[in-house]
C-alpha cells in the first residue's frame, strides 16, 4: 500500500533502529511489505474492526506483535467483529474478576471505566480478541510476546 511504500522510500533514515506501525489496520500484502521493512506492528480497538481485520492481526509474528490500547481512543467496541472474544477485565496481581462499572463520561465516577473509551485496563480486551483470533491461549500469547521484548 501506500503507507508501507513510503515506509521503504523513507527506510534510510530509519536505519537498523527499526519501529512500530501503531494502530495498523491494513490488508494482508501491506502487512507483509511492512514486515519485510524490519517493522514491528501494534494493534488496538481500531485494527479490529472487521473480520478482515481480525484476519490480518492473527498473521503478525508474535515477536513483532505490539498490543496497545491507544486510549483514551480505539477501544474495542460491541460494534467490531471481535466483540464475540471479549471477557470481563480481571485483576493482574489476582487475576478475581474485576467489578468496574462503564459509565458515561458525564455520569462518571470513582472506580468506573468511561464508557467506550480505551482505557488502559483494556489491553486485556485486545489481548483477548488478538488471541482469538489467533486461535490461540491468551496467556501463551502474551508470555510469547513478551519474550520477544525481554
Amino acid at each position: 500500500g501506500e503507507f508501507a511504500a513510503m515506509c521503504k522510500e523513507r527506510r534510510g533514515a530509519v536505519g537498523a533502529a527499526g519501529g512500530v506501525v501503531h494502530s495498523f489496520d491494513g490488508d494482508a500484502a501491506e502487512l507483509e511489505q511492512l514486515l519485510s521493512l524490519g517493522l514491528e506492528i501494534g494493534i488496538n480497538g481500531c485494527s479490529l474492526k472487521t473480520e478482515a481485520n481480525l484476519a490480518v492481526a492473527a498473521r503478525v509474528p508474535l515477536g513483532r506483535l505490539h498490543l496497545e490500547t491507544d486510549a483514551p481512543w480505539c477501544g474495542v467496541r460491541r460494534t467490531h467483529a471481535g466483540a464475540s472474544h471479549l471477557r470481563p477485565l480481571r485483576h493482574a496481581a489476582t487475576g478475581a474478576v474485576c467489578g468496574w462499572a462503564e459509565e458515561k463520561k458525564e455520569r462518571w465516577r470513582r472506580g468506573a471505566t468511561v464508557k467506550d473509551r480505551g482505557e488502559p485496563c483494556h489491553i486485556q480486551h485486545v489481548l483477548q480478541v488478538v488471541s482469538g483470533a489467533r486461535g490461540g491461549g491468551e496467556e501463551g500469547e502474551a508470555e510469547a510476546a513478551a519474550a520477544a521484548f525481554a
